[in-house]
């Protein structure tokens, strides 16, 4: 009972829940966001979030409430602009035993590039499967079965909090602003429309390792990285943040004009970090025309990217995923970056099978920008 969670304010701004969370958090009040999804057929719905808090803490969170209404204009705290210039970074979670390390990783990425965090869960839609045509009895029962997903869904989350705090040291989860969501519905258009919703500068997932047809990371990340507009870190599984001051990057390129907004992106993500970056293009066929695409690229490097000495070069290899691994292990790279561009030799790539050995063979992480 101490664990269940009780709705306190219904949440009309991101502005306003974000200012709301923060002061109940200084108050050492857990906040969680929900919806609550209980109406047959509902889809998601911004005006439908809730800020909630545990049971045992919702007296303190009320006189909290109570004097934020007394100390401040609520009304102006949902006009305030200030929101939108904080770096935001989503991470959908299954709530399984391996999202600890993806969360361990994220908060401590989180903490490095000063952005606050957002752990989403998305629990499964009973309403999936429904008749064309509905009957009393059956709609009573599919309300029945909404309300215990939901109370279901949120006691997982609440124990997840409990283990992520347990199992990541103190001082590393209390550096960063982080908050919880909880949405019901498909995974991939939750993530698509939070996403929308949120305006992330980076969306990071997990790997599980070795793949099996119909599992969480074909199912959802891969879809994701398709259809997203935002950045997708795919983060290997097993990967640690190492802390590095100094990072060395791969930004495959397939000489599109887009390199110019994708690495303006990429150094935006990598501000803190001292980096040098390899502008790679994985030559599949020994092609002699690519000599002049990739003078041209340099040449833009050099006019507008001086300061980093980023130099493009042709890496030849029969199979775009072996250019990769040979690169990545020639160089000592850290982090593999390119943009999703649709019919560009990548593109391919974006195929289930092909991203999927992709993103599950490589041993350090992938950025992927939106194009």
């Amino acid at each position: 009972m101490e664990n269940q969670l009780v709705t306190l304010l219904r949440i009309t701004t991101p502005q306003l829940g974000s200012f709301v969370k923060d002061k109940l958090e200084s108050n050492g009040i857990e906040v969680f966001f929900t919806n609550e999804g209980l109406t047959l057929g509902s889809n998601y719905d911004p005006s439908e979030v809730l800020l909630k808090v545990k049971a045992r803490q919702s007296e303190k969170a009320v006189q909290t409430l109570l004097q934020i209404h007394k100390d401040y204009d609520l009304d102006m705290v949902e006009k305030n602009g200030s929101f939108k210039d904080l770096k935001k970074i989503l991470v959908p979670v299954k709530l399984s035993e391996s999202c600890i390390e993806l969360c361990k990783y994220a908060i401590a990425l989180a903490k490095k590039t000063k952005a606050e965090l957002k752990l989403l869960y998305v629990y499964e839609d009973p309403t999936l499967n429904a008749p064309v045509r509905y009957t009393t009895s059956w709609e009573k029962h599919v309300r029945l079965e909404l309300e215990d997903a939901n109370k279901k869904a949120q006691l997982k989350l609440v124990n997840f909090s409990l283990e992520l705090k347990k199992k990541i040291p103190a001082d590393l989860f209390n550096s960063v602003k982080l908050h919880y969501r909880m949405l019901k519905g498909t995974p991939e258009n939750v993530i698509a429309d939070a996403s929308e919703r949120y305006h992330p500068d980076a969306i990071i997932m997990g790997t599980k390792g070795k793949l099996k047809p119909g599992e969480f990371l074909e199912r959802t990340t891969i879809r994701v990285i398709e259809h997203s507009n935002y950045p997708v870190l795919v983060v290997p599984f097993y990967a640690t943040f190492k802390g590095k001051e100094k990072i060395n990057v791969m930004y495959a390129t397939d000489f599109y004009d887009t390199d110019n907004s994708s690495l303006n992106k990429l150094l935006k993500i990598l501000q803190p970090y001292e980096k040098k970056i390899h502008c790679v293009h994985i030559d599949l066929h020994n092609d002699v025309h690519l000599q002049k695409k990739m003078d041209e690229l340099n040449k833009m490097l050099e006019n507008e990217y001086s300061e980093y000495k980023i130099q493009c070069v042709l890496f030849e290899s029969d199979n775009v995923v072996k250019g990769f691994d040979e690169f990545v292990e020639k160089n000592d790279i850290d982090l593999i970056s390119f943009s999703k561009i649709r019919r560009s030799a990548f593109y391919k790539m974006f195929h289930s099978d092909h991203l999927a050995k992709l993103i599950t063979t490589k041993k350090v992480p992938m950025l992927i920008f939106p194009v």
